[in-house]
């Protein structure tokens, strides 16, 4: 009787394309895709948020102005709204943030509070943009304030934000990095709204107001959205020539294997 003697099922079976090393990799590899996909579309997410809070902003400033003073203002809600305040401003009491810049030049922000009319109520004026002096930082370029009752027109926004800073500044120091409302509100002993009025229009006063628009950055979000997508598309990339070459490498050996196998007959 004749015998045939071939190579053992298990010996062919014994080079699996996928271990418990590939199976790592590719768990590690699908989590890769699935949070940077996530990433993705969650900064689509923002950059459609903002678009709409664009279209907010737009209209906002459009829209009839706004009598501070007269008529409720809820920042959440009017913040970029176009607004008129009525009032006099206190001169004395004006205060410089340095180091901002305009048409990439380093200047001071001019800040005075307007005291309303018929009221103890005062608002901080975000008046414009003067140029420093490079030989002396606390001569101030001339600039003119009006005198007596006026009216501002501007937009509502957020409090100048503050900058890093080493040193802690006295409340009544009139050239400044930052200011606080509310510390500034408490040194004067005066009662002060929790917003600012940035003033608008060339006044020819001396102060510039040149001021970036208040958009929110949305090519920035698309541009992050765009990198997570990429870096998601390449891990797939990179997953799929990992399975199909260790797939290629096992059916490679196997059929090597097979076609050595020894024969008895």
């Amino acid at each position: 009787m004749s015998k045939q003697i071939t190579s053992d099922s298990g010996m062919l079976m014994s080079e699996k394309a996928f271990g418990p090393k590939e199976l790592l990799i590719i768990i590690l590899g699908l989590l890769v895709i699935g949070v940077t996909t996530s990433l993705g579309f969650w900064q689509l997410g923002r950059a459609h948020e903002k678009e709409a809070l664009n279209l907010q902003m737009d209209q906002r400033e459009k829209a009839h102005p706004l009598q501070i003073g007269q008529a409720e203002v809820r920042f959440s809600r009017d913040v970029w709204r176009r607004a008129e305040a009525r009032g006099v401003f206190a001169e004395q009491w004006t205060i410089y943030l340095q180091n901002r810049q305009q048409n990439e030049q380093v200047g001071f922000w001019v800040l005075t509070p307007l005291k309303l009319a018929d009221s103890d109520t005062y608002l901080m004026v975000l008046r414009g943009w003067v140029p420093r002096n490079f030989q002396a930082m606390d001569l101030i370029k001339p600039y003119k304030t009006p005198q007596g009752l006026t009216v501002i027109d501007g937009l509502i926004a957020p409090p100048p934000s503050e900058w890093f800073s080493f040193f802690t500044e006295p409340p009544g120091q009139v050239i400044r990095q930052n200011v606080n409302l509310q510390k500034y509100a408490d040194f004067h002993h005066i009662k002060l709204l929790p917003f600012v009025l940035r003033q608008s229009g060339d006044l020819h006063d001396g102060l510039g107001r040149q001021w970036p628009a208040a958009k929110t950055g949305v090519g920035t979000n698309y541009g992050y959205a765009a990198q997570w997508f990429g870096m998601s598309a390449t891990g797939v990339v990179l997953l799929l020539y990992f399975v199909f070459q260790r797939l290629r490498k096992t059916k490679s050996k196997r059929g090597a294997e097979g076609s050595t196998a020894p024969r008895v007959l």
